[in-house]
């Protein structure tokens, strides 16, 4: 094949292309076989919730080459994921074992590196290896987005990672840019959806739609070119105060762009029917401190789950609306510059019951009162929607929520029924 089908700009095009993360993993890392002499490759994502690697994909040489024939713009990702080689990767690195700690521990620190295995300190790291079919130096490489490690992956053979350097940088971008992309792609059917219910013109939900559309809109192409742009921009500048200090300005808009877009997006996909489907809810909670991470660097959280079944029928995608707006509350509530978010779980007779409590200080009596009402708001730049958003969908689920003054901040409680139809709103 010509090498210029594998040019940087069609790989920009593959990825930009891409609405969820897997289909990012099989569509955009399978490039690099075409792009590098290499036989394997392992991706690992970094969980911010575990605070560790998990493994994501596995891919090898005979897989890629037999089923994406270089188009990986419509090539079969199930197949792929199904490869044998991905099966025992994935099934080697699932729960972010002591193997990959160690690991990590000794070789990630955001450089390429050319590790090989008789140079592995220990037995564990070299039965990895052979694991993976690693007989001979491998090449790592990262992926940084903001500054920040968000994954790294083994190639084998080692190659040449300078040549794929900025395609290392573009995939690193792309993974923060469909965390952002996944709360905007419904805003411009906002407006249309009231248009086609005929609401009435002096509706304060409708007017509120009508006047956000527009600038939701270009708020959503900004935001894509900034996060593309905003690592690249660390590179060419020179490291002094006033530098350092646009790049912290430049940071913090983000972050304001992002919590509009949220609330209105949020607010906008509200509707009366949900899609019920199995859901874990620990796996929610994961997903949605993973997403909330990535625009906030001064939260710790503490997960802390009691044995038990957490599976429940659910509107997934709803039910993480409700973690990602609790978490964005406590965060912003907070003056005192460090935010600590503690997260309890469990199973009781039917119903999985949900703490959430943070260090914000609490609120006063007749706030408290206020707290779930549309467009009550303690912050002089919020919506006011977002918690409105939460009560309703705990509601919809036969669910029950309080929020409750604890010593140092605010405890939110939420329980849903196991069993959608046995719950009951108290």
């Amino acid at each position: 094949m010509n090498k210029s089908e594998f040019s940087l700009e069609r790989f920009l095009n593959i990825i930009n292309h891409q609405s969820d993360l897997l289909s990012l993993y099989l569509k955009a890392l399978p490039f690099f076989f075409y792009k590098c002499d290499i036989d394997k490759l392992v991706f690992f994502k970094y969980s911010r919730r575990k605070k560790c690697y998990d493994i994501k994909i596995g891919l090898d040489k005979g897989d890629v080459y037999r089923i994406t024939q270089g188009q990986f713009e419509n090539c079969d990702t199930k197949a792929l994921f199904k490869s044998d080689f991905n099966i025992k990767a994935r099934s080697f690195g699932s729960s972010c074992n002591d193997v990959i700690r160690s690991f990590v521990s000794i070789y990630i620190d955001g450089n390429v590196k050319r590790v090989m295995k008789e140079d592995l300190p220990f037995s564990k790291l070299k039965k990895m290896f052979d694991s993976f079919g690693f007989n001979g130096p491998v090449s790592l490489a990262p992926f940084r987005s903001r500054r920040e490690m968000v994954g790294f992956m083994l190639l084998y053979p080692s190659c040449d990672v300078k040549k794929i350097e900025l395609y290392i940088e573009a995939f690193g971008c792309a993974l923060d840019k469909l965390k952002l992309s996944k709360y905007s792609e419904n805003l411009e059917q906002l407006l249309s959806d009231y248009e086609m219910s005929k609401p009435n013109e002096h509706d304060r939900v409708y007017q509120l739609g009508k006047t956000t559309m527009v600038i939701a809109h270009e708020i959503k192409n900004a935001l894509v070119g900034i996060i593309g742009l905003f690592k690249k921009l660390g590179d060419y500048v020179e490291r002094d105060e006033k530098s350092e200090k646009y790049y912290t300005l430049i940071d913090s808009q983000l972050k304001r762009l992002y919590n509009f877009v949220i609330d209105v997006n949020n607010f906008s996909k509200l509707k009366d029917d949900i899609n019920l489907s199995d859901v874990n809810i620990a796996d929610v909670i994961d997903d949605s401190i993973e997403m909330i991470s990535a625009f906030y660097k001064n939260v710790t959280f503490s997960v802390s789950l009691d044995k038990g079944n957490y599976e429940l029928m659910a509107d997934k995608e709803q039910l993480q609306q409700v973690f990602l707006n609790l978490f964005k509350n406590s965060i912003e509530a907070n003056s005192k510059g460090k935010v600590r978010i503690d997260i309890f779980a469990k199973e009781e007779k039917g119903f999985l019951v949900v703490k959430i409590r943070d260090n914000s200080g609490g609120l006063d009596e007749e706030k408290l009162k206020k707290i779930t009402e549309p467009f009550f708001t303690t912050k002089h730049y919020g919506t006011g929607l977002g918690l409105s958003v939460v009560y309703d969908i705990i509601k919809k689920h036969n669910g029950f929520i309080k929020f409750v003054n604890v010593p140092g901040g605010l405890e939110c409680i939420i329980k849903l029924p196991v069993n959608l139809m046995e719950g009951e709103n108290e």
